[in-house]
């Protein structure tokens, strides 16, 4: 595991990010193993991960090394840009504008959902399809000092 938090202020602009990630996990994609069952390619949906199989093949979805993937991933947390305005006020000493992202971004070679699943509980690394994906989140403020 892995993390990189950073400031940076030039002029009037302040600028503030965090990245992490982790490196060298495995994860067993069991939703791409119940998606691939081809024999039913007919009536449901499977994973396109499973289209160059054989439509005859009945065990190409079992659980097997097959579906055990690279789960190492970098993501970019969260970034916060901010500009202030000093003002010459009695009341107002500042005024501070500002934009935040979250999970701006994730770079991986994990082929499920999200490489960050299930990192405590009995099934550790297991892609179950048992998660919501986190949100990416923006928010706008203004921030005022007295």
């Amino acid at each position: 595991m892995y993390g990189f938090n950073n400031s940076f202020r030039y002029k009037n602009f302040d600028l503030n990010f965090f990245l992490r990630g982790v490196m060298g996990n495995k994860i067993f994609n069991a939703t791409r193993a119940d998606l691939s069952y081809v024999v039913t390619a007919g009536q449901t949906n499977i994973s396109p991960h499973a289209a160059e199989d054989a439509r005859t093949d009945a065990r190409n979805n079992n659980y097997s090394s097959r579906y055990v993937e690279d789960g190492s991933y970098l993501r970019f947390d969260n970034a916060t840009l901010g500009y202030r305005l000093n003002l010459k006020n009695e009341y107002i000493s500042n005024v501070r504008f500002y934009g935040t992202v979250n999970n701006l971004f994730v770079i991986t070679k994990y082929k499920g959902i999200d490489p960050e699943i299930n990192q405590g509980g009995a099934s550790l690394g297991v892609d179950y399809n048992s998660f919501y994906p986190k949100t990416r989140t923006i928010l706008f403020g203004v921030s005022v000092g007295f």
